[in-house]
């Protein structure tokens, strides 16, 4: 009986858990699916900074805050896709994306050398993605 009141309780702890996780994970989507709302201009640019706050708050990863820091870079929302970009690179520094992002923010900022140091940082880190 004891053995049977046990593996309940990690069967409610597991499922638990994994509505915690759905949740988590819905809510990252949903961060994700305004930004390329914003990057596709059917939501307005100045809803940017809310956006990158949220995905930066619930999703895990990298590549979430770099999709984003595209779309945003796309309608010159420079300042979010700046968190977003350097939020990545703080999550995954060895991710060649993250430097893209950041090289792509510095760019249209007009800091071409800061862009050419990204640049540099994400050939270092993917050498045969950049031979000609």
């Amino acid at each position: 009986m004891a053995v049977r009141i046990l593996l309940l309780a990690g069967a409610l702890a597991l499922v638990a858990l994994g509505v915690g996780r759905t949740h988590a994970h819905r809510a990252c989507d949903d961060g994700r699916q305004a930004a390329f709302a914003i990057g596709a201009r059917r939501l307005p640019a100045t809803e940017a900074p809310a956006v990158a706050g949220r995905l930066i708050d619930r999703c895990r990863g990298a590549e979430q805050l770099v999709d984003a820091a595209s779309a945003f870079t796309r309608v010159r929302a420079t300042g979010a896709a700046a968190t977003l970009a350097a939020a990545a690179v703080r999550r995954e520094p060895q991710r060649r994306d993250s430097w893209l992002a950041v090289a792509a923010v510095r760019r249209q900022r007009g800091d071409a050398a800061g862009a050419a140091r990204a640049l540099d940082r994400a050939r270092q880190l993917d050498p045969l993605s950049f031979r000609r």
